[in-house]
């Protein structure tokens, strides 16, 4: 039975996008092993049929020119369009005697662009700018346990970290406390039992 161009065509482009998907979001698992699946499927189906390597390889560069460029660097977003034309070319030449569709790898192109737009770009952007927030997140009032002598100045343990920290009082190994202030890298701290609570007002 032969196989439907348009069908080989549409999987093999299914396959790179959630490579490529899988590469934004890292971990999942389950991208990963349907984009290994769709690739696999892809690449028998290509061996049965009178496959234009070359094209084939210029669809597979195409499509990870114009996804991936971004995600390396941003810079580079305009000439990723590039990867799209690419797209188009291996499309058009990718079997010998048969075609996939015209209308088809207009569609496809278009929704790369919509997926690459409002799908992976804000994917990449979030998974840029969660590190900085996490960053950004203000330390003062959480507590934590002193890890060498404040007498003024030792370290404490707090959020999952160690940092350098002050204290009017010196306090012991071991002591819960409370982060008063920050000052760059450093916290300025009060023993859990020297800190007024609001009750003793």
């Amino acid at each position: 039975m032969p196989l439907d161009p348009n069908l080989v065509y549409m999987i093999l482009i299914v396959g790179l996008w959630l490579v490529v998907t899988a590469a934004y979001i890292p971990g999942t698992g389950a991208v990963e092993i349907l984009a290994a699946v769709a690739v696999v499927v892809a690449l028998v189906a290509l061996v049965n049929m009178p496959t234009n390597w070359w094209a084939a390889i210029l669809i597979v560069v195409g499509v990870l020119t114009f996804l991936v460029m971004p995600f390396l660097d941003q810079r580079f977003a305009l000439l990723s369009i590039g990867g799209l034309a690419l797209q188009a070319i291996g499309g058009v030449m990718l079997f010998n005697g048969t075609a996939v569709a015209l209308p088809l790898i207009v569609v496809t192109i278009g929704i790369a662009l919509l997926y690459h737009r409002f799908a992976l770009l804000r994917i990449l952007e979030f998974n840029r700018s969660a590190p900085a927030m996490m960053d950004d997140q203000p330390l003062i009032g959480l507590y934590g346990y002193v890890q060498s002598t404040l007498d003024p100045v030792g370290a404490v343990y707090v959020r999952g970290e160690s940092w350098t920290a002050r204290s009017d009082h010196k306090i012991d190994v071991g002591t819960e406390v409370a982060v008063v202030e920050q000052v760059g890298l450093t916290l300025y701290v009060e023993a859990v039992k020297q800190k007024r609570h609001p009750e003793e007002a």
